[in-house]
């Protein structure tokens, strides 16, 4: 092959992020001007012709974050215009960290074989891109979706042979959020999400603690892991991670003010235990009545009634609690839509505090310097 035909085949292929040959077409009609520029660009260090991760946000104290999930429709999800422009949005009002999803699909608790969409890989890497370029600090979230509804948290897996495909496809799946967390530089990533079922067993927390040190081996920001609110003190590999995770659906009582400062003693103390700072990655109150009660309750399964006010009354009774607390680091709002503007984004009883009362109340809250000069 000649040197200009050479040169054509490694234009064709040089954009293959995994450096295979999918289709091997020499192009015709280079000038010698463009083989000469692309000699030397053939010379130089590959390492040098990649594209450059951004610099990492070093993830704030405290965390004052959101939660930033898809719309059904992905043209105005991550990566999109709308989603950008709801992160300015979002860092308006205090917001200085964002949680970007992606998810793993099993059919039910008895599958064993996890399925991954390479494009929603593609998009979140975008979204953690968008947001560093916003100043904005990131939490990469990887974590498993049942399509028949059963909680993740359910999942126990049995032992067998079926176990073993199951955590060999796991160990893929975080290691590949892992690879996509550092090239797109985001600040922490989590090694998964409310797998009560498994974290408090001997075994399971020797296979986590095994992918935290291979996921160490790619990624260079911290690393945590969101245990549900019932299951933090049962986790048996907190020693693997840098942050404590809580996606933290206490309930609140036996009102919105007592009860978040019962649990902010509680969050304290878990600190203390783990010798760990705790971040409560997923705080949300549905604006329906008497959301601090049930808050893990999903706007389809309550009744369509609306209270903003009621959602108000919980998310001012946890900042003020919570985010001067010993030992918290933070938390962040479950759940903002890459559309919040959008009625068909979610019900209007969901969890959305925006262009709604709670928006003011987070406001207030995420720009009081008050919970910084606490610590």
């Amino acid at each position: 092959m000649s040197a200009d035909a050479a040169l054509a085949l490694d234009l064709e292929t040089r954009g293959r992020t995994d450096g295979r040959v999918l289709e091997a077409r020499p192009t015709i009609g280079f000038g010698r001007a463009a083989a000469a520029l692309l000699v030397a660009t053939a010379c130089t260090p590959l390492a040098e012709r990649e594209a450059v991760a951004p610099v990492r946000i070093p993830l704030p104290d405290p965390v004052q974050g959101a939660n930033l999930r898809e719309v059904g429709d992905l043209r105005r999800g991550y990566g999109s215009t709308t989603a950008r422009r709801t992160m300015r949005r979002l860092k308006t009002i205090g917001v200085n960290t964002l949680g970007i999803l992606v998810e793993a699909q099993l059919s039910d608790g008895n599958d064993r074989t996890l399925a991954v969409e390479r494009k929603a890989l593609e998009r979140a890497r975008q979204a953690l891109l968008d947001a560093n370029e916003l100043g904005l600090a990131t939490v990469f979230v990887p974590q498993l979706r049942l399509a028949d509804g059963t909680w993740r948290g359910r999942l126990t897996l049995d032992g067998g042979p079926g176990s073993e495909r199951w955590w060999n496809g796991y160990r893929e799946f975080v290691l590949r959020a892992a690879r996509i967390g550092e090239e797109a530089s985001a600040s922490a990533l989590s090694l998964g999400v409310e797998l009560k079922g498994l974290s408090a067993r001997a075994g399971p927390a020797a296979r986590m603690r095994s992918l935290a040190r291979q996921v160490r081996e790619v990624f260079s920001g911290s690393l945590t892991y969101h245990a549900n609110w019932d299951e933090a003190d049962q986790v048996r590999f907190w020693d693997a991670v840098d942050l404590v995770g809580i996606n933290a659906y206490y309930p609140l009582r036996p009102d919105p003010i007592r009860g978040a400062e019962g649990v902010a003693a509680e969050l304290s103390a878990l600190a203390g235990r783990t010798d760990r700072p705790v971040v409560a990655w997923e705080v949300g109150f549905r604006s329906g009545p008497v959301p601090h009660l049930k808050p893990w309750a999903w706007p389809d399964d309550v009744h369509p009634v609306v209270d903003q006010a009621a959602q108000a009354r919980a998310w001012a009774a946890v900042l003020s609690a919570w985010l001067p607390a010993p030992g918290v680091r933070g938390l962040m709002i479950w759940v903002v839509p890459t559309d919040p503007d959008d009625p068909a984004s979610e019900p209007a009883h969901g969890f959305n505090p925006l262009n709604k009362r709670a928006e003011r109340v987070i406001a207030r809250a995420f720009g009081d310097d008050r919970s910084r000069a606490a610590r």
